[in-house]
C-alpha cells in the first residue's frame, strides 16, 4: 500500500481482522451476486446500511453485538461487494434483499431487523413486506419527509487518490464526514476515513431520490410490530427533538430515543451506546 500513512495502514488492517472473522456468504443471483456477512451466535439480527456505504458501516457495534445474536450484515443491491444492482429503483432493491435474506433464512423465520439512514428505509419497506420481523430498529432513517439541518456543502472525492496524496484525500474525506455523518471531530478517525471511501467507490444505487422523500411512515404503517428509532441530537439529516413516539395500528409502541452528543453515523460515533440500545430495543 505504497503512500499509505500508518493511521490507513492500521484502519484497513482491522477492517481486514473483522473480516476474517466474519463468513463471506455469496448468492448468485441473475448472472451477479448477493455478498452477506454473518457473525456471532443468537437470534438473527439483519443489520442493513447506509446509502454509499456497505456492512461496514456496523462496524463498530460487531464486537458488542455478536455474542448475543447472528448478525447477518449484506452489502445491498447496487453496494459494496454486491455486484447485483437494481434498475427498478427502491422496490426491486427491497424485493432482491428479501428474496436473499428468506433463500438464508428461510421466508417464516423469525428476525430482528435494523437499518441504517437510507438502510432504515429499506428495513421498513422490508419488514411490512416479510412479515416474521419482530422488532425494527432504525437508526436516523431516511424517508421520513421532514426537514433537514444540513449547512456545510460537501465536496468532490472522484479525483482523490489515497495512494497519491494521502494528505488531501484524507483532508477531503473527513470535510464530508462531518458534513454529514459525524458531528465530533474527534470521531473522524482513520477507521471513518476508509469506511467512507471504501463505501463511496463501490455505490452504485441513487439513493438519495428516495431518501428525500416521504416514503417511511406509509412502509411503518404496514409493519404490525415494535419500532425504536435511534437519532443523534446533531443528526443533521432531520431534526430528531421534533420528532415524536407512537404507536402502530395494531398498538405495538414506537418509541424514539435521542443520543445526545452525536451525529448522523451513530454507530460509529457512539457504538457503545448504540449497541446498548439495540439490545435493549431488541
Amino acid at each position: 500500500m505504497a503512500g499509505c500513512g500508518p493511521g490507513r495502514a492500521a484502519a484497513c488492517a482491522r477492517i481486514a481482522a473483522l473480516a476474517s472473522a466474519c463468513e463471506r456468504i455469496v448468492q448468485p443471483v441473475l448472472g451477479q451476486q448477493l455478498v452477506w456477512r454473518r457473525v456471532g451466535s443468537g437470534p438473527p439480527l439483519v443489520l442493513l446500511h447506509g446509502g454509499h456505504g456497505s456492512w461496514l458501516h456496523w462496524a463498530r457495534v460487531v464486537p458488542a453485538l455478536s455474542p448475543g445474536f447472528s448478525l447477518w450484515m449484506p452489502d445491498m443491491p447496487g453496494y459494496g461487494d454486491t455486484t447485483l444492482t437494481p434498475t427498478g429503483g427502491l422496490a426491486e432493491l427491497v424485493t432482491q434483499l428479501r428474496q436473499g435474506l428468506d433463500a438464508l433464512l428461510g421466508a417464516h423465520t423469525p428476525i430482528l431487523l435494523a437499518g441504517f439512514s437510507f438502510g432504515g428505509l429499506v428495513s421498513a419497506q422490508l419488514a411490512a413486506q416479510r412479515g416474521h420481523v419482530q422488532r425494527l430498529v432504525l437508526i436516523g432513517p431516511a424517508g421520513h419527509g421532514g426537514p433537514r439541518r444540513q449547512t456545510i456543502t460537501p465536496l468532490p472525492w472522484r479525483h482523490l487518490d489515497p495512494e497519491q496524496d494521502p494528505a488531501e484525500w484524507a483532508d477531503r474525506m473527513r470535510h464530508n464526514l462531518l458534513a454529514q455523518m459525524l458531528h465530533s471531530e474527534a470521531a473522524v478517525d482513520a477507521l471513518a476515513l476508509e469506511i467512507q471511501w471504501r463505501g463511496c467507490l463501490n455505490t452504485r444505487f441513487r439513493s438519495k431520490p428516495f431518501s428525500r422523500s416521504d416514503a417511511l411512515a406509509p412502509a411503518l404503517g404496514r409493519y404490525p410490530g415494535e419500532v425504536l428509532t435511534i437519532w443523534g441530537e446533531h443528526d443533521v439529516t432531520a431534526v430528531p427533538r421534533e420528532l415524536a413516539d407512537g404507536v402502530a395500528p395494531q398498538g405495538a409502541p414506537r418509541r424514539t430515543v435521542v443520543v445526545d452528543g452525536a451525529g448522523h453515523w451513530l454507530m460509529h460515533e457512539r457504538p457503545a451506546a448504540t449497541a446498548q440500545l439495540m439490545r435493549r430495543g431488541a
